[in-house]
């Protein structure tokens, strides 16, 4: 049997590690998937078998399941040496995940190791081990929502990733903190030491967009909030950094489907 360690958790998501002690039996073996999981291998590699398709999931990548999924699990050379990292999604069908079955339908169960997957594991360990839940729950709804379709760009060396990763990660809380100033991305870039190109390019490939859309992604976050606790639309507009209300609104009804007056009626 796997050793499971407890991490974390909320209404949402589970957080365990588990691994397999010396005394585990090393048999393959054969588990139907319960919840909807993302599993991020940190050590050891195994061969996963899912129907007629076969992986084999080394450090770095990410298996995913989804409920009903049978999969057998088997290794190579002498016994399981895994160590994963597994986040599930408690609240999946309240919050009516993957309505479309894609995980279902998709051929890969499992998520290659890239550099954005590495950001997301560090953030979650960074998280758990500061008592961060916003942070955690970030990393765990990015997971979830992973793009499987592009091919991984070349790894960062273990020695950039983590200077890369710490950079980032102010920039994010920073944005965050003060979505309404009147930031410029070469500013942003400079204040942690990098050019404006180099800086773009690395916090695009670790949080999946450029800094202009992230920070156009918190002002309109901030903004639906404002507009729920009964603020006006052009207090809202100008409390969150924008400079022009068309502008504004049409932004926010191409993020959330519908328009800023209409969350206030």
């Amino acid at each position: 049997m796997a050793r499971i360690v407890p991490l974390w958790q909320s209404p949402e998501i589970r957080v365990h590690r588990f691994d397999h002690p010396v005394e585990h039996e090393d048999q393959p073996y054969e588990e139907v998937a319960t919840g909807f999981m993302a599993s991020f291998v940190e050590a050891g590699t195994f061969d996963l078998e899912i129907g007629e398709g076969r992986w084999r999931v080394n450090p770095g990548d990410v298996m995913l399941s989804h409920p009903g999924m049978r999969f057998r699990a088997g290794f190579q050379e002498r016994g399981f040496n895994d160590t994963c990292l597994t986040l599930t999604y408690l609240a999946a069908d309240g919050d009516r995940f993957d309505k479309a079955r894609s995980w279902a339908r998709s051929e890969r169960p499992v998520l290659k190791a890239d550099n954005r997957l590495r950001y997301l594991r560090w953030g979650l360990n960074r998280a758990i081990a500061s008592g961060n839940p916003m942070f955690a729950e970030y990393c765990a709804t990015e997971i979830f929502h992973a793009d499987r379709g592009n091919d991984p760009a070349a790894l960062f060396s273990e020695r950039k990733f983590p200077w890369y990763a710490e950079r980032v990660h102010h920039i994010r809380e920073r944005i965050e903190r003060e979505f309404a100033e009147d930031f410029s991305v070469s500013d942003l870039a400079r204040s942690v030491g990098m050019s404006m190109f180099h800086f773009t390019r690395i916090f695009a490939e670790l949080v999946g967009m450029p800094p202009h859309r992230y920070l156009l992604k918190a002002r309109l976050s901030a903004a639906r909030s404002m507009l729920l606790q009964g603020r006006s639309v052009t207090e809202t507009c100008y409390a969150c950094g924008f400079r022009n209300l068309s502008h504004f609104t049409r932004s926010f009804a191409r993020r959330y489907g519908f328009s800023p007056s209409q969350l206030t009626a």
